[in-house]
């Protein structure tokens, strides 16, 4: 089966306010959405954050390369690539990672069989972690907490909220209050706060002894030897990784980290994922996944290591992906059912991505 064309559209998803996390501000959701075409008649899609980088245009450039080439073949297609261009393969990796999802896709289609499935499913549900809080800055600490309180209803084992990182006031208040209504699956993201250890630590100290399941990047994906650093000095497990640039990067993280974020969207698709995935499960540590639940789901099926799969509810619209997408999650009592149609899970409606599509690119 020969790849024939590949479809590549730059979405910007409107937010009903903006959200602002840590020193980042964000207005839309922007997406990059890619569909590889085959001589079969098989597709497969893949979808991720551009996060301030050329991933469409990346993808451009690769996709030149990827043409006329067989689908089985994709750790060639991907690897031969990033090999021609070394001295920029950080730049490239996260267009990689894409591809790799796109072909995995395919593949699983071509045998009638979800990717959980190829891979030897080991489970067909998985916990959810839901994300709540969003619109921090311009919402009451009471407003929050009956949003909070609805997912421990809901069923929810993990509920990850978000601080500012710049009030240290108000953050030990909110996450205590937070604390009283979700107790121990209470879980806080600090969403890149702090510049230094002993900043980060003066607000860290003071949540640790309430029993968090992790407080998540206190400082940038730059600076994960910080990150190891402020864990010797505190009982509250740290996670990081999400942007880690590739498989490699993640490998390191995983050995002092205890709870790896790890992104199949970023760090080279489905099959880096997979390596750092076992990796990190024979030694002892967590994955927990970043967003992009449709596609992590199908790891989670087939690896343990993935303790949950993180789901930023639609009624939030901080996170509209499922606008792009043909199905929704089937989520009962904080745990996912994983999807069972054949594919790697982000099955993409392309006419709602060229509705929000700013720009598009068709490599043939």
């Amino acid at each position: 089966m020969k790849i024939t064309d590949i479809k590549i559209a730059e979405c910007k998803l409107p937010l009903p306010r903006p959200i602002r996390l840590g020193p980042v501000e964000i207005t839309t959701r922007d997406f990059v959405a890619v569909r590889v075409e085959t001589d079969a008649g098989i597709w497969g899609d893949a979808l991720g954050y551009p996060r301030g980088t050329a991933l469409a245009k990346s993808l451009e450039k690769m996709s030149s390369t990827a043409i006329g080439r067989d689908t089985r073949d994709r750790r060639a297609v991907v690897d031969e690539f990033l090999q021609n261009f070394i001295n920029g393969r950080a730049t490239f990796t996260k267009a990689a990672s894409l591809l790799d999802i796109a072909l995995w896709d395919i593949a699983s289609k071509e045998i009638e069989q979800p990717v959980f499935r190829m891979l030897g499913a080991a489970r067909t549900t998985v916990p959810v972690m839901v994300v709540a809080g969003y619109y921090l800055d311009q919402r009451s600490i009471e407003d929050v907490g009956q949003e909070v309180q609805a997912l421990v209803d809901e069923g929810y084992e993990r509920i990850k909220v978000m601080i500012l990182g710049n009030d240290l006031d108000f953050d030990l208040r909110f996450v205590e209050a937070m604390y009283k209504i979700a107790g121990p699956r209470l879980c806080v993201d600090a969403h890149w706060a702090w510049n230094s250890i002993d900043e980060a630590y003066y607000t860290c100290r003071r949540l640790d002894d309430l029993g968090l399941r992790f407080i998540e990047d206190p400082f940038g994906p730059y600076r994960a030897g910080q990150t190891h650093r402020l864990q010797s000095s505190l009982r509250t497990p740290t996670a990081c990784g999400e942007d880690a640039p590739d498989a490699v990067a993640l490998f390191e993280l995983a050995q002092n980290t205890r709870i790896l974020r790890l992104d199949a969207t970023t760090c080279g698709g489905i099959s880096s994922a997979i390596a750092v995935t076992e990796a990190t499960g024979l030694i002892g540590h967590t994955v927990l996944p970043h967003v992009f639940m449709p596609v992590h789901a199908q790891l989670a099926g087939a690896y343990k290591a993935i303790e949950a799969v993180e789901l930023i509810p639609e009624a939030s619209g901080a996170c509209p992906m499922y606008e792009l997408l043909q199905r929704s999650a089937s989520i009962c009592s904080g745990a996912l059912r994983i999807d069972e149609e054949p594919g790697a899970g982000l099955a993409l409606d392309w006419s709602k991505v060229e509705k929000f599509s700013v720009k598009t690119y068709h490599c043939r």
